[in-house]
């Protein structure tokens, strides 16, 4: 391993700040907190990486002893520095590390990463089912998206048809509450009021199942107010029926799959 790897990888200029989309809102409210610190709304900063050459050299180490490639790893990268240390953190993403014997097929089967080291012999390996791992989380997505599509249908910007438990509903959307600072004992504090989502069945705020929500409502801003279920008349006028086999809904989007 080169001697100076560790800048390879962090020393080059880091991108731009990430944005504090909360921190972003409150400095462009009119009628929020008078005074924000000034770093407010515009994020913190993040490493850079150049992760190219670590991949690089774990993938020239197959077929070598594990232990002896993480010593010359640690001969290069100082733990001791914060910057070095944080590549340590990247290594799983490219070798499974902590394969067990124990049903070692099935186990290197479902790895993500492109190498594996063989727990019966220390060695480094490819992992020949990396290409199919991947191939499977994106069919695993196109098939969720598949059935998002057959149980919802979009009227507007705050209707949609939703199938809950094989059953048809017109589900009534709404925003949900921006964030808005308050006084506590002389201390601005941000507030996230929280509103009863009818699908989902609990009260939420914008930060709960704000992924869940934007997939299956087609924003994160937005929560369920009201259902109806749909009568017959209805069904047929928008091409639906009432079941449909197993509900592959799930408990739909009440459990929000």
């Amino acid at each position: 391993m080169r001697p100076d790897m560790y800048k390879v990888i962090v020393e080059r200029p880091r991108h731009w700040k990430a944005s504090d989309a909360q921190a972003d809102r409150l400095r462009n409210d009119f009628d929020g907190p008078m005074q924000l610190g000034m770093r407010a709304g515009h994020g913190k900063p993040w490493l850079n990486e150049n992760l190219a050459p670590l991949r690089r050299y774990l993938r020239a180490q197959v077929g070598r002893p594990w232990n002896k490639v993480y010593s010359e790893i640690s001969a290069g990268i100082d733990r001791r520095n914060t910057v070095q240390q944080h590549i340590y953190e990247h290594i799983a993403d490219f070798i499974a590390i902590d394969v067990t014997s124990a049903a070692f097929a099935q186990r290197v089967r479902r790895c993500y990463q492109e190498l594996y080291v063989d727990p019966r012999t220390g060695l480094i390996r490819v992992n020949k089912e990396h290409r199919a791992w991947r191939r499977e989380q994106i069919e695993r997505r196109e098939q969720e998206q598949v059935q998002l599509v057959a149980r919802r249908r979009i009227l507007n910007d705050r209707t949609v048809l939703m199938r809950l438990d094989d059953l048809w509903f017109e589900v009534t959307l709404a925003e949900l509450p921006a964030p808005r600072a308050v006084q506590i004992e002389g201390r601005s504090k941000v507030v996230l009021e929280r509103r009863y989502d009818i699908v989902l069945r609990r009260p939420i705020n914008r930060n709960e199942d704000a992924s869940d929500r934007g997939r299956v409502y087609g924003s994160s801003d937005l929560y369920a107010v009201s259902k109806r279920q749909l009568s017959k008349r209805e069904l047929k006028a928008h091409g639906l029926r009432s079941t449909t086999g197993p509900p592959t809904e799930q408990r739909g989007a009440q459990d929000h799959s």
